[in-house]
């Protein structure tokens, strides 16, 4: 009987020591999430005017250096 009570402690203990980190972290996600999607519509607005069109268009041009800054890190010097 004390077993039983002592695994169902230990699951809740591991339970909550999951969420507490994942709730701390989705605050950090949704100050970017509006950036993000500002981002994301200007990426869209310039896939839909075509590859014709897009590169000549500087919003897209800055919209395209903006996304490249955000995947990949910045270069160091050697």
């Amino acid at each position: 009987m004390r077993c039983g009570v002592a695994f169902i402690v230990f699951i809740a203990i591991c339970l909550a020591g999951c969420t507490i980190p994942l709730r701390c972290e989705s605050d950090a996600v949704l100050g970017h999430a509006e950036d993000s999607s500002a981002l994301d519509g200007r990426l869209m607005r310039c896939s839909a005017l075509g590859p014709k069109a897009a590169p000549d268009d500087p919003d897209c041009q800055s919209a395209w250096a903006e996304a490249r800054q955000r995947i990949l890190p910045p270069p160091t010097g050697k």
